[in-house]
């Protein structure tokens, strides 16, 4: 019987196993939407996050999600129209030390304490069991982020990050003086001047002979040029366009989309997770690329065909994110792509893993109702996908809310205040009151709705 050394892989940075499905996940950077998820984001799948119409609090989100790649020392991919990816960078939200989380933690729970002070529970010897499931605490990931201050630029020198802003300039045309060259000429590459100009291989064999014939006629022509044009310091070596089909036969290039910036990305990120570090399988230490892209599908990305490439690219997108060890963030203002086209939206959340919109209470009624006074928002969930596992973690309510306070965000169960509970309980008390009718009084009450006879 012979034995085999067990060869085990290392876990990728940032990364741990689901308790719930058995999935390697990373966390999102916050903590309260990574127990929404069932701890965290599985490896290859496509968060969409929907926007509010300020556009505001998806963009706290994205930069959870590129401060927790930052400090798990995972490469980052930025890119965004709207916004100044360097200039976001630049703004991430500064993470806190364990000393510092504690003591949140702590006066927290004094906070708390005024609710449960007459300690109902079902027994006494529950008390000193965690409020938390232990399985979720077996492996820990994820970090706790302070956004009233900015990361230390220093973090970011030994990591690598990866911008995309469509800074793309064309080419300068350079048109000579001379009017016998077309303006489709252009100079061969490294060609100095008395050197001879070898063709490119050609698998025709006349092609060779007949291209040689054509270079060889060129610079009989060139020896027989005026003495002034040869004392020129900067001379240029042109091809015809006959010569320039015959020796390098011109490719038409395949255009998947008809707005060339999505072509743009994908020739940006495509070539990033393609990197041996991100592909499966390979015995070698891994990392984890987060893919982030803040506000597809906005204004800045309109034209004529805007619904047939935005849909093509999130496909393309989303094989490129299965193929490798990645996890892409992204946030769309699905409100102002429901006015262009209403059946955009659903299509859009079949592209993607997860779709979780965001509701602002801001500049609506619910912002000074007083049920809402201490929520800035509610949170929908509109998909979670079931990921290489048979079953998907559900939270335990979808009746979700957010807070945006000073120094981070959170999401919590939406409740009503136990105030307005007590008043609409008194109110309604006082009506039944009211329309009851009190002994020695008339039955006839133009007060009372209800008559009783006697």
């Amino acid at each position: 019987m012979s034995f085999r050394k067990r060869t085990v892989q290392k876990p990728i940075r940032g990364t741990r196993t689901s308790p719930h499905t058995a999935q390697v996940i990373t966390s999102s950077g916050n903590p309260s939407l990574d127990e929404i998820l069932g701890g965290g984001l599985p490896i290859g799948s496509i968060c969409l996050i929907e926007e509010d119409r300020f556009m505001t609090h998806a963009k706290v989100l994205a930069k959870y999600f590129l401060a927790e790649g930052v400090l798990s020392k995972q490469e980052i991919f930025l890119g965004s129209l709207d916004d100044l990816p360097a200039e976001m960078l630049c703004r991430l939200p500064k993470p806190l030390t364990d000393e510092e989380v504690e003591m949140e933690q702590r006066q927290e729970q004094l906070q708390q304490q005024p609710a449960d002070k007459n300690g109902l529970r079902i027994a006494f010897r529950y008390n000193d069991l965690p409020l938390v499931n232990s399985e979720q605490t077996t492996a820990k990931i994820g970090h706790h982020f302070n956004l009233m201050e900015h990361m230390d630029s220093m973090m970011f020198y030994y990591r690598q990050t990866t911008v995309w802003d469509d800074s793309h300039k064309e080419k300068d045309i350079v048109v000579e003086e001379d009017d016998n060259i077309s303006n489709e000429e252009q100079p061969l590459p490294n060609a100095a001047v008395g050197e001879e100009l070898n063709p490119p291989a050609v698998e025709a064999d006349g092609d060779i002979t007949a291209s040689n014939n054509i270079i060889n006629n060129n610079n009989n022509n060139n020896n027989t040029t005026d003495s002034s044009t040869a004392n020129n310091s900067i001379s240029t070596t042109t091809i015809t366009p006959s010569t320039t089909e015959q020796a390098q036969p011109i490719q038409p290039e395949s255009h998947l989309f008809y707005n060339s910036r999505y072509e743009r990305l994908l020739n940006k990120l495509q070539p990033l997770l393609q990197y041996e570090r991100f592909v499966p399988g390979i015995n070698r230490q891994k990392n984890l690329c987060r893919v982030c892209i803040t506000s597809l599908g906005s204004p800045l990305w309109y034209d004529d065909n805007f619904a047939t490439d935005l849909l093509k690219f999130l496909t393309v997108l989303r094989a490129s994110v299965r193929s490798c060890t990645a996890v892409c963030f992204i946030t769309m203002p699905m409100h102002l792509i429901a006015k262009y086209d209403t059946s955009l939206v659903p299509k859009i959340r079949q592209l993607v893993d997860y779709a979780i919109e965001l509701e602002s209470f801001a500049g609506s009624d619910r912002e000074t109702h007083p049920a809402f006074k201490e929520y800035s928002g509610l949170l929908h969930l509109h998909k979670m996908s079931a990921l290489n596992t048979l079953a998907v973690h559900m939270p335990e309510t979808t009746d979700l809310a957010f807070k945006l306070r000073r120094k981070k965000f959170v999401i919590e169960k939406m409740h009503l205040p136990p105030e307005l509970q007590e008043t609409s309980e008194t109110s309604a008390a006082a009506d039944i009151i009211n329309a009851s009718p009190t002994c020695g009084s008339s039955v006839s009450n133009s007060n009372s709705n209800v008559s009783m006879d006697f």
